[in-house]
């Protein structure tokens, strides 16, 4: 059964390598990742969509939320602190 785990990315935490390492993770996994930011939704197929998007989207005034769907949630939420991670959330769902 697949599950769903979400995340704020916040602008003034943001960095790049941990997520990068968390994208990674998702994709050897096999899990769809989504991103949400200004009012837009993009399905991620690649590494560069998530940053290029993440880049474009967030600001002072804006986060981002990153939507995990697949059937490695708890899995993912471990991956995500181990990778530096932790400083990016803003909270969970």
């Amino acid at each position: 059964m697949k599950n769903i785990f979400s995340f704020k990315v916040c602008a003034a935490a943001f960095r790049v390598k941990p997520m990068i390492r968390f994208y990674r993770y998702c994709e050897k996994m096999g899990q769809t990742v989504y991103v949400y930011g200004k009012n837009k939704v993009e399905e991620v197929h690649q590494l560069p969509e998530l940053l290029s998007f993440l880049f474009a989207n967030l600001s002072r005034e804006n986060d981002c939320l990153v939507v995990v769907e697949g059937d490695h949630v708890k899995q993912l939420k471990r991956a995500l602190l181990r990778a530096g991670g932790a400083g990016m959330l803003e909270s969970y769902a």
